[in-house]
């Protein structure tokens, strides 16, 4: 079990990157959106010819990769939609009982059966070198690449969450939701907080000694 949970884990430091990763590709993709508007302003209003097709598409295909591939790094963060309102209210291990039994009864099917329909999709599109049937437009065959890929990636995310929940179960794993360690870092904040505030005190306190510790005799008396 140690070496499965190194493994959860080494797992779970990718997905963290591909976070990372996801996130300059959303400003990226805002930074092409607020070119498209302004884009079509300037062209319609000074006669450029700054917008085009391309860009539009670019656009769309962006946010196919923050959709796609995001969804291991969401799950790694346990962030992602959970339909069962009684989730959160059962014990730790119940939890984890339920995780395991979804990843394995429905999570990792659903990807390989996403997989077998998604692989020969992308496959015809990138024989017949497909592409936009608008003038100027991007190739297809990329941004269908990214639905195999996608979900090879949250097959991968959904190992981990599998070994992290049989961890659980076995006694090896502390299984945490994620609200429960947002509240242990607002603990930890609170905590910190009131101790900054307690020392904030001690310098002048230790300066009043040193000063009254500097004064002659003769001040002290008058005083």
């Amino acid at each position: 079990m140690p070496a499965l949970l190194g493994l959860a884990r080494a797992i779970d430091r990718f997905s963290s990157w591909l976070g990372v990763v996801i996130g300059g590709i959303t400003l990226l993709m805002i930074a092409v959106g607020l070119f498209n508007v302004f884009g079509r302003f300037a062209d319609r209003y000074l006669g450029t010819q700054f917008s085009s097709n391309s860009l539009l598409e670019l656009q769309w295909y962006l946010f196919s990769v923050i959709f796609l591939l995001g969804g291991a790094y969401v799950m790694s963060l346990d962030e992602h939609v959970r339909v069962d309102v009684l989730y959160g209210r059962l014990r730790p291990r119940q939890r984890a009982l339920i995780n395991l039994l979804g990843t394995l009864l429905f999570l990792l099917p659903f990807c390989v059966i996403a997989l077998w329909v998604a692989i020969p999709w992308f496959q015809l599109s990138y024989g017949m070198q497909e592409s936009s049937s608008d003038p100027g437009g991007l190739l297809r065959w990329p941004v269908k690449l990214l639905v195999p890929i996608g979900f090879v990636l949250l097959f991968i995310q959904g190992i981990s969450e599998a070994i992290k929940a049989a961890g659980a179960l076995s006694g090896h794993y502390e299984y945490r939701t994620q609200d429960e360690l947002e509240a242990l870092r607002a603990e930890v904040q609170l905590d910190r907080a009131g101790l900054d505030g307690l020392l904030v005190g001690l310098p002048d306190e230790a300066e009043a000694g040193t000063d009254a510790a500097a004064k002659t005799p003769d001040e002290q008396r008058k005083k």
